[in-house]
């Protein structure tokens, strides 16, 4: 590990000292950071891209850390990656979602690919410990979102694409064995599974062929 990634990690760290997660687990905030920033490292990620991992929320939620300041300690490019994953606050929060699916084509190749890592984390945690005053609406709601802004992202390597999209379907199917009735559940099944044919490249033929294996068997039972 670089000597700048360790600053990065440590300022992460100081920040974010305090701060919990959302889910029921309520896990220390910085337990996401880690996480963020193996992705991208794991992806291919540099080393400014990793030390962004590890700062991409400080402005946004650790005022009052400033752009001017991340630049000061960490340089000029690495607060550029962290601007371009910052949300503007003062906003509603419906607006700042609408803008992350809005300006995701825009991202430069380190912040789409901190991007992905950021939301593949999320959605994952969708599925392992989602806020317990979340209903079966809100859940959906959220993984539909981050898929949105991830199909728009112009840099999005396969390895972390995969990675995503198997914690989504894990993320839907959990939800609905959470909180959605038993028919729901197995509709959503119907659908990982052909979502999952189409990404690997079947015909519709094929898919159909799948489909109609797996209700079969199902009947049998």
């Amino acid at each position: 590990m670089s000597d700048l990634i360790k600053r990065a990690e440590r300022f992460a760290r100081e920040r974010h000292a305090g701060q919990f997660r959302k889910g029921a687990a309520q896990e220390p905030y910085t337990v996401h950071l880690e996480e963020v920033a193996n992705l991208t490292e794991r992806w291919g990620g540099g080393e400014n891209a990793i030390a962004a991992a590890w700062l991409h929320d400080t402005v946004e939620d650790c005022p009052p850390i400033s752009s001017a300041d991340l630049a000061s300690l960490f340089g000029d490019e690495i607060a550029s990656i962290v601007a371009e994953l910052t949300d503007d606050k003062s906003l509603p929060k419906a607006e700042r979602k609408r803008k992350q699916v809005e300006n995701a084509p825009h991202k430069s190749n380190d912040a789409s690919l901190v991007k992905l890592a950021d939301k593949t984390s999320n959605v994952g945690a969708i599925g392992k410990s989602p806020p317990a005053d979340w209903s079966l609406e809100r859940r959906l709601a959220y993984i539909s979102w981050a898929d949105e802004v991830v199909e728009r992202l112009p840099f999005a390597p396969k390895e972390g694409l995969d990675e995503f999209y198997k914690r989504y379907d894990i993320a839907e199917l959990d939800t609905y064995d959470d909180l959605g009735t038993i028919r729901q559940g197995e509709n959503a099944g119907l659908r990982v599974i052909e979502r999952r044919a189409k990404r690997l490249g079947a015909s519709d033929e094929k898919i159909r062929q799948i489909m109609l294996g797996f209700m079969e068997g199902a009947f049998q039972k």
